[in-house]
């Protein structure tokens, strides 16, 4: 096989690389803060249950909330900039097959 077939190739084979990683990456990432949560939840019915007063049941609850204020928001920042970087990775893939599938391209005229 010629060596521009062999690079058309590889470049058309990396499209698909970079997607699956890119699911990879954001499955791994959100299975990861899908954990953190539910860790969160545990610890705060282990809390509720040791609390003996109402105002204290109010406190951790109310603690709980802007933690989950606060950890949705940063998730959605990092996931954003995961989307960024995979759909730069992806898009880089496939302008690579077109570069290789135009060489290839000019080198049969």
């Amino acid at each position: 096989m010629s060596k521009s077939m062999q690079g058309q190739f590889a470049a058309i084979a990396a499209i698909p690389r970079a997607m699956l990683e890119a699911q990879l990456t954001m499955g791994s990432e959100l299975f990861g803060f899908m954990g953190r949560r539910m860790k969160a939840q545990a610890e705060l019915c282990h809390e509720l249950s040791q609390c003996r007063e109402l105002s204290d049941a109010v406190q951790a609850q109310r603690k709980f909330g802007e933690r989950v204020t606060s950890d949705y928001s940063e998730e959605f920042g990092q996931i954003a900039t995961m989307l960024r970087n995979e759909l730069t990775s992806v898009t880089d893939a496939a302008s690579e097959a077109v570069t290789e599938a135009s060489k290839a391209a000019k080198l049969a005229a």
